[in-house]
C-alpha cells in the first residue's frame, strides 16, 4: 500500500490577513454609509478635531488682538464676530461633543458586551447632521458671522444685530439634534443591551459618567432648541415673546437659554470624570475607591445640573429669594464633585501606581478641578446684602 506525502506550507511564513473595523471593508462609501459604531467614533474624531482648530485659530486671533490696547489687527465689530464664532464653535461643535462622540460610541458599546449601539443608523444620522450644522456655522461666518456672542443675549440677538444670528441659530440648533440622538442611543443601549449577569453596578464607571451626560443631552438640548427657534421667529415675524413692548420678557430668554447651558457644562465634563475613573483605576491597579458613591455621584451632578441655572442671572434682575435658593444649591453641586475627588484620593492610596501620561493628565486633572471646585464657593455667592 503506497503512501501519499503531502507538503503543508511553512506556518512561519504563511500569514493570514487580520480583519478589523478598519479594514473590513473598503472604500470612502462603505465608511460614509457605515452602522459600525467604531467607524463612526473615528469620523467623529476627525471631524470635530478639525473644529478644534478652527476654534483654535479665532482664540488665536483673539490673543494677538489683546497684546495691545488699541484695535491693531481687527476693529471692534470684526473683533465682536470673532468672539462669537469662537466661543460657538468650541462650545457646540468641539467641547459638547467630543469625548461622548468618539470615546462614547467606540467603548460603550464594548464595555457592556454589545454589538453596536441600539440604533446604528440613527447613530450615522447623528455625526451627518452634526456635519450640516457645523457647515452651516462655518458658512454664517464665512458670510459676515454674528457679533451677539455665543450666548445670542436679547434683545441683542432679536432686534439689534445685523449679522447672522438666524443662520447661526439654526446651525445650533440641527447640532443640537445630533447631540439629541446619541444621548437616546447610549440610554437605550445602556438599558436594554448590557451583557447577561452585567448588571447596574457591574457598569465600568466611564458607563455611568456618559449615562449620567446622556439624561443631560435628552433633557436639555430640546430647550436650547426650541429657545433659538423662538429668537429666529423673533427676527423675522416679531411674535414678541421677548419683546417688552409686545407683552414679552427678555429674562425669560435667560432663563431658557440657561436651563440648558448651565447642565452643558456637566455634559461637557461627566464624560471626562468617566475618564479619569478609568485611568486612575488602571495606573493604581485597584477598583475604584468607593464604586458606587462615585457612580451616584455623576446621576446626581446631573439632577442637580438642572437646578442652578440662575446663578448665571444674579445680575439681571431676578428676586432676592431667588438669588439665595440658586446660590445655596450652587454650594450643593460640590458636594457630588467632591464625592469623586476624595474617591480617586483614596483609590491612590497604596496603590501600585505608574506614572506614565494617561495618570500624569489624571494627577493634572484633579488638581485643576478641586482648584475650580474651591473657587465655585466664591462665585457662586450672591453678593447681596438681604435685609
Amino acid at each position: 500500500m503506497s503512501s501519499t506525502i503531502v507538503n503543508l506550507p511553512d506556518q512561519s511564513t504563511a500569514r493570514i490577513p487580520r480583519r478589523n473595523f478598519i479594514t473590513n471593508e473598503n472604500g470612502i462609501l462603505s465608511w460614509l454609509l457605515t452602522g459600525d459604531h467604531k467607524r463612526i467614533a473615528i469620523l467623529y474624531l476627525i471631524s470635530i478635531t478639525f473644529f478644534f482648530f478652527i476654534g483654535g485659530a479665532l482664540a488665536g486671533l483673539i490673543r494677538l488682538e489683546l497684546l495691545t490696547p488699541q484695535s491693531d489687527l481687527m476693529a471692534a465689530d470684526t473683533y465682536n464676530k470673532v468672539f462669537t464664532m469662537h466661543g460657538v464653535v468650541m462650545i457646540f461643535l468641539f467641547l459638547v461633543p467630543s469625548v461622548p462622540a468618539t470615546l462614547g460610541n467606540f467603548l460603550i458599546p464594548i464595555m457592556i458586551g454589545a454589538k453596536d449601539l441600539a440604533f446604528p443608523k440613527i447613530n450615522l444620522l447623528s455625526w451627518y447632521l452634526y456635519l450640516a450644522g457645523g457647515a452651516m456655522t462655518l458658512g454664517a461666518m464665512i458670510t459676515g458671522g454674528v457679533d451677539t456672542g455665543w450666548t445670542f443675549t436679547t434683545p441683542m440677538s432679536t432686534h439689534y444685530s445685523n449679522t447672522n444670528v438666524i443662520t447661526t441659530g439654526l446651525a445650533i440648533f440641527v447640532a443640537g439634534f445630533s447631540s439629541i440622538f446619541t444621548g437616546l442611543n447610549f440610554i437605550v443601549t445602556i438599558h436594554r443591551m448590557r451583557a447577561p449577569g452585567m448588571t447596574w453596578f457591574k457598569l465600568p464607571l466611564f458607563v455611568w459618567a456618559h449615562y449620567a451626560a446622556s439624561i443631560l443631552m435628552v433633557l436639555g438640548t430640546p430647550v436650547l432648541a426650541i429657545t433659538l427657534v423662538l429668537v429666529v421667529l423673533e427676527r423675522t415675524i416679531g411674535i414678541g415673546v421677548f419683546d417688552p413692548t409686545k407683552g414679552g420678557d427678555p429674562i425669560l430668554f435667560q432663563h431658557l437659554f440657561w436651563f440648558y447651558s448651565h447642565p452643558a457644562v456637566y455634559i461637557m465634563i461627566l464624560p471626562g470624570m468617566g475618564v479619569i475613573s478609568e485611568v486612575i483605576s488602571t495606573f493604581s491597579r485597584k477598583r475604584v475607591f468607593g464604586y458606587t458613591a462615585v457612580a451616584f455621584s455623576s446621576v446626581a451632578i446631573a439632577v442637580f445640573g438642572f437646578f442652578v441655572w440662575a446663578h448665571h442671572m444674579f445680575i439681571m434682575g431676578v428676586s432676592n429669594y431667588a438669588v439665595l435658593v440658586f446660590s445655596l444649591l450652587t454650594m450643593l453641586v460640590a458636594v457630588p464633585s467632591a464625592i469623586k475627588i476624595f474617591n480617586w484620593a483614596f483609590t491612590l492610596y497604596k496603590g501600585s501606581i505608574t506614572f506614565e501620561t494617561p495618570m500624569l493628565y489624571a494627577f493634572g486633572f484633579m488638581g485643576l478641578f478641586t482648584i475650580g471646585g474651591l473657587t465655585g464657593v466664591f462665585l457662586g455667592s450672591s453678593g447681596r446684602i438681604f435685609t
